[in-house]
């Protein structure tokens, strides 16, 4: 995806048959997602399960 501040990034889940969850969307700054992004991530997908 693509925006006016940059090219960002979004990590999501698949969850119970069709259904999809986008658990956080970022700008990318880097090669490498942040650690920051991924523990927020995590701990959204199992409010989800």
């Amino acid at each position: 995806m693509s925006g006016r501040d940059g090219i960002s990034r979004a990590i999501y889940v698949t969850a119970r048959g069709r259904r999809v969850v986008v658990l956080r969307v970022f700008i990318k700054k880097t090669q490498k997602t942040p650690n920051s992004e991924l523990i927020i991530a995590r701990a959204r997908a199992k409010e989800v399960e």
